[in-house]
């Protein structure tokens, strides 16, 4: 992956559905996504009941049209899943078209029992093409997990992760992402509700900070009402 010289880059978290029906057609969200032209889609390949291609051509084709690149989310269940499932997911999505993978629920390295299980999943990944965005979720790292990843994700915990960790500055701001949202449980959030006006602060102030990559939203499952505002104005001075 290259990463680009700017500490501001604007992603999106969308675990909704992005296809109008089983033909695949973009839907509202989609389109919204796609005029909001953010750098990177999180998405579910499949939608969950049915389970029909959430990221299909077409939504992929308007995506890329607008300049984003997308990635699958799976699950490692905290280096407990067989690789060999995941790695069939993964050539599937990739197969599928996706630019990459987010492999959530990863093992945070403060030790090396699962570095040679990541390992495995980041060097298939990188065989067939893609990039890899993995996520523990929190801010309590060890360095060697950026040997396996091409971006880290600290989702709430990107404020004390900019503040209290001692490795981080070794890397450029494009290797980190974190997300403030309203998200019932969310680990280590900062204690406060996120609305239009707390979006553009957080988002703000990841990216002075050295958290490269930083969303906003309510909750993963939806797009915010303010979402296209958030979106347009967090760029401008």
């Amino acid at each position: 992956m290259t990463f680009e010289h700017t500490s501001e880059n604007l992603y999106v978290i969308y675990y909704g559905w992005l296809i109008a029906s089983r033909s695949g057609r973009p839907n509202a969200q989609a389109k919204a996504i796609a005029r909001a032209r953010p750098k990177i889609l999180i998405a579910c390949y499949h939608t969950f009941t049915p389970q029909w291609i959430n990221l299909s051509s077409d939504v992929q084709h308007l995506l890329r049209s607008a300049g984003i690149r997308t990635f699958a989310y799976t699950t490692t269940s905290y280096g407990t899943r067989r690789v060999q499932a995941i790695q069939q997911q993964i050539r599937q999505y990739i197969l599928g078209g996706v630019d990459g993978i987010f492999l959530d629920e990863a093992y945070n390295f403060l030790d090396a029992s699962k570095e040679a299980y990541y390992r495995r999943l980041y060097e298939y990944t990188k065989e067939l093409g893609a990039d890899v965005i993995l996520n523990p979720g929190i801010s309590d790292c060890g360095e060697a997990i950026m040997r396996v990843t091409d971006m880290l994700m600290v989702e709430h915990q990107w404020q004390h992760f900019y503040q209290a960790n001692p490795w981080r500055h070794a890397y450029p701001p494009a290797r980190f992402m974190g997300t403030s949202s309203n998200e019932p449980g969310a680990i280590g959030y900062v204690g406060h509700a996120v609305d239009a006006t707390q979006a553009l602060r957080d988002t703000r102030e990841a990216w002075a900070n050295g958290v490269g990559w930083h969303y906003s939203t309510d909750r993963y499952i939806t797009l915010p009402p303010w979402f296209l505002d958030y979106a347009r104005t967090v760029r401008s001075p």
